[in-house]
């Protein structure tokens, strides 16, 4: 009679790895007979030659010297004398005193089960003395009775009790101390670091085993137990048997724990329940389906399948595990694709007279959904699930069985469940030729668009647009364009390819429409029809999504040739699409068509530019590209800056109107240090002066510092031997800011003791840049500095020339 086989049978990966192979390849073939003589002759060369044995002449006299020297003793030629010694955990040898306690060194390393034991005899002890007490104060308890009646017997009860109330709870936390200890796994015969593993290991348990008293389990919990269950691991597979089944429990009930932290939940089954069946540990039924799962997850399909049919007499016909039992073997024939078997196991589920979850055929229904020839199938058990649950039915049970058949191709029924989520089944589709307006419809597909973009399905939502052209249906442009957005911000190479072909096919579309239109305005008699996939036509906003991911990826080719198309489609641009353009000029380095396609575009399109856009044209200006410029060419610089600083004025209005104050900020930074750097110290001060009165800027103390220390790096500056100039500036604005404080405080507008509010500091740090910079500028021009300012001022469009003559 074979074997009974294990109750589960785990599968084995049979496989050498490559260092294996490469060092059987190394090896070298050995002759057997050649190595055993070899090794032959070597043992016989180191043997030690073997002495003759004495007669007895020599046996005599050598007993006879022995015994003058007092070393023979009686009765040793009956029975040798024999020596034992142990050898301590330091590396100590020493005697022991005779055979029974060497013995006993052997069983007991250390005498740890000795002092266990006296240490149970001690608790023993104490707790039979407290029993005593306890019978006493019964005793006392009676005769007082009898005595005094109850008054009389609770009063000595009360200061029995007291008397020996604190022995009572030592010996409470001792026991408490000591609650772990069924749980230690025994570590008598092992030493070093496989005692330590396994000690460390019982503290894990002991934790855990509180924790889960507690129900508080952490992830930190679950990782230091297997931590220290893998490493003790091999220690223990030579001694599963000493294992207490606590432990084991333990272990099961932590590492089994279905919290959404424990993401290794099915590998530490999986592993543990391989070790249970070594250990002969019986599982319980829960465990088993467990085991199951785990095996089935952790890659062993078949192995697992074939487990499932072995336990159909046990686990499948036990009323506790039925329907867990074969809701589990749903799953796994429905992830194999074995479609016929995992039918009959539903079938098993819905005839059975246990109660149930309707939604347990959602595996199966997705299995129907992606086989081809079983999608009515999948339909059908699609609309049973809706009759049983009825009102019941969630949002999201419907969102989860019609992406199961948008994701296998099968819009047209997921466009059937749809209707009936929005509908409540008023409008059934099914079978019908032609869809009725309210569905056939731009508005009511773009609301599941919508909702397909929202949950992420964006492959989903691409297979409703191709079912709404197919159908006549011609989405709208803000449809499709939220469907490239999404693509555009996942940021994955597939996703964006098909961002851009959507976008340009669209923007074909808008070409054809804009070259049809011009052919009918010029032969009004002929009507002409656009040809095509039918995308809708591409708008502003379709421009701009294209435009702002090619300026973020610096393909200025594409760029342009998207900003051709643009014009080719005649969209009344706005400034978004032209601060693309330009940043895109700039990260691409032609700096020198930057202003030209600036002015081509005001020109052309009367369009309204922003702080954005004149952050573009002073990034652009030579000053601020890393190029030197040669003193020669200095004046011609200056005059280039002065004069898109006029520039700037004259769109004063439309920068104000669309206000962004980071933006403001970096522009107001980039001008100040683009007069810095060519030492025009008369455009700095005026141009200081505009944006504090016109743009309504004020400057951090970063930026007062950086004017005045002529530098970009303060940082830089610090590290360096002119940290002390700013250490200095910072003297200057506080001896500054103290004296605009008192001056405040004499004139009422601030109460003596009270700090300068934050909007007034701002202003004062703005004053005390300006008072530095007149100062400076006055001492290095002198009298030339009211010439140069008018100068400066026209050409920077702050004065006129003839009020300048004036």
């Amino acid at each position: 009679m074979p074997p009974r086989p294990a109750f589960f049978e785990f599968g084995t990966r049979n496989f050498v790895c490559n260092s294996c192979l490469s060092a059987l390849r190394k090896r070298s073939p050995v002759t057997p007979s050649l190595w055993i003589r070899h090794s032959s002759e070597a043992a016989h060369a180191h043997a030690p030659k073997r002495a003759k044995p004495r007669s007895p002449e020599q046996e005599a006299e050598r007993r006879k010297t022995l015994a003058a020297l007092g070393l023979l003793k009686k009765g040793s030629s009956e029975k040798p004398t024999v020596n034992f010694f142990n050898q301590s955990e330091t590396g100590e040898i020493h005697q022991v005193a005779d055979e029974q306690e060497f013995s006993r060194s052997l069983n007991d390393p250390g005498g740890e089960i000795d002092s266990r034991l006296k240490e149970l005899e001690e608790h023993i002890l104490s707790v039979s003395d407290i029993a005593d007490d306890f019978k006493k104060m019964g005793d006392k308890a009676e005769d007082a009775e009898e005595e005094g009646g109850e008054g009389e017997a609770d009063k000595r009860g009360q200061q029995s009790t007291q008397d020996t109330g604190t022995n009572a709870d030592d010996l409470v936390d001792e026991l408490d101390n000591e609650s772990g200890s069924f749980l230690a796994i025994p570590i008598f015969g092992l030493q070093g670091n496989r005692q330590d593993r396994v000690h460390r290991l019982n503290n894990w348990l002991r934790r855990c085993n509180k924790l889960l008293g507690r129900n508080d389990i952490r992830p930190k919990d679950i990782q230091g137990l297997w931590k220290a269950y893998s490493s003790a691991r091999p220690n223990m597979s030579r001694r599963w048997h000493a294992v207490p089944a606590a432990s084991w429990d333990v272990l099961w009930r932590t590492l089994s724990a279905d919290h959404s932290f424990n993401v290794n939940r099915m590998a530490h089954i999986y592993v543990l329940a391989k070790d249970m069946q070594q250990c002969n540990v019986p599982l319980r039924p829960d465990q088993q389906l467990l085991t199951l799962e785990a095996m089935f997850e952790d890659g062993w399909h078949e192995e697992a399948i074939d487990n499932h049919r072995r336990h159909v007499s046990t686990l499948g016909a036990n009323p506790e595990t039925f329907v867990a039992f074969w809701q589990l073997g749903l799953q796994m024939y429905c992830r194999v694709g074995d479609l016929q078997r995992a039918e009959r196991m539903a079938g098993i589920i819905l005839e059975s007279p246990h109660d149930v979850d309707p939604r347990f055929v959602q595996p199966l229904i997705k299995l129907c959904a992606e086989t081809p020839t079983a999608v009515e199938t999948g339909f059908k058990l699609y609309r049973g699930l809706r009759a049983r649950l009825g009102d019941s039915m969630t949002i999201e049970d419907y969102d989860k069985i019609i992406s199961y058949f948008l994701a296998s191709g099968n819009t047209e029924h997921a466009l059937f469940i749809f209707v009936d989520m929005m509908m409540s089944g008023s409008i059934d589709l099914v079978g019908a030729k032609q869809y009725p307006p309210n569905i056939a419809n731009p508005f009511f597909f773009g609301k599941w668009l919508k909702r397909l973009i929202g949950t992420g399905d964006l492959e989903g939502a691409l297979g409703v647009l191709r079912f709404m052209r197919s159908r006549g249906v011609t989405p709208r442009p803000i449809q499709v364009n939220g469907l490239i957005g999404a693509w555009l911000r996942s940021g994955t190479a597939d996703n964006v390819e098909k961002a851009e072909d959507v976008g340009w096919a669209m923007i074909n579309t808008r070409i054809q429409f804009v070259e049809l239109r011009r052919r009918q305005a010029s032969t009004p008699s002929i009507h002409l029809y656009p040809s095509g996939d039918s995308w809708p036509r591409a708008s502003l906003e379709t421009f701009c999504l294209l435009a702002e991911n090619y300026k973020e990826r610096g393909l200025s080719a594409k760029m342009t040739s998207l900003w051709h198309s643009f014009q080719d489609a005649e969209i009344a641009p706005d400034s978004f699409m032209l601060n693309q353009l330009l940043s895109s000029l700039v990260q691409d380095g032609k700096a020198d068509i930057i202003l030209p396609t600036y002015q081509e575009m005001i020109r052309r399109f009367d369009m309204k530019p922003d702080s954005h856009t004149f952050l573009s044209l002073w990034r652009a200006l030579p000053v601020n590209q890393f190029t030197k410029i040669q003193p020669p060419n200095i004046e011609t610089e200056i005059s280039r800056t002065r004069a898109l600083f006029a520039e700037m004025v004259r769109q004063a209005a439309n920068i104000k109107a669309n206000r962004d104050p980071d933006m403001d900020n970096g522009v107001a930074r980039n001008i100040l240090h683009s007069f810095r750097k060519l030492s025009d110290q008369a455009g700095l001060l005026l141009a200081y002066r505009v944006l504090r009165r016109v743009f309504d800027y004020s400057p951090p103390d970063m930026v007062v510092f950086e004017i005045l220390l002529g530098t970009l790096g303060l940082e830089r500056l610090a590290r360096r031997r002119e940290g002390s100039k700013l250490i200095q500036a910072r003297m200057n604005l506080d001896h500054y800011l103290a004296h605009r404080h008192r001056e405040l405080v004499q004139a009422g507008e601030i109460n003596d003791g009270e700090e300068m509010p934050p909007y007034v500091r701002i202003n004062e740090a703005g004053n005390f840049l300006e008072l530095q910079l007149e100062a400076i500028f006055a001492e290095n021009e002198g009298e030339n500095a009211q010439r140069l300012a008018i100068e400066a001022a026209v050409e920077m469009g702050l004065q006129s020339e003839a009020s300048a003559e004036d």
